[in-house]
């Protein structure tokens, strides 16, 4: 059973108005964070970093960044299609061989 995770479970446009409000100056932290529905703390944090966009700092991907980037993932997952179509098996060890698909279908 996987831990449930309260992460992040506020809502990303009530999220940009309180740091708007806030950075107005018509509220303080407080009374803006019970209006939206958002955690102090956290809108703390967004509102003090100054160098990103409010868009920015709450459309922020969690979790670990990934390997490949998109363009090449997306490579690879047309790779195994086209494979799995021609009935051709393909071990994990196939996929990731050090750039071997990437050379053998273009």
């Amino acid at each position: 059973m996987f831990p449930s995770t309260k992460r992040k479970n506020w809502g990303k446009e009530a999220m940009c108005r309180a740091m708007r409000a806030v950075t107005s100056g018509d509220t303080d932290y407080l009374r803006t964070s019970k209006y939206f529905s958002v955690p102090r703390g956290t809108l703390e944090r967004y509102v003090k970093n100054t160098t990103r966009s409010p868009e920015e700092l709450v459309y922020v991907n969690l979790g670990r960044r990934n390997v490949l980037p998109s363009e090449l993932e997306n490579k690879l997952l047309e790779y195994c299609i086209i494979m799995d179509q021609k009935y051709y098996g393909l071990r994990c060890q196939d996929i990731k061989h050090k750039n071997a698909w990437l050379f053998s279908w273009r």
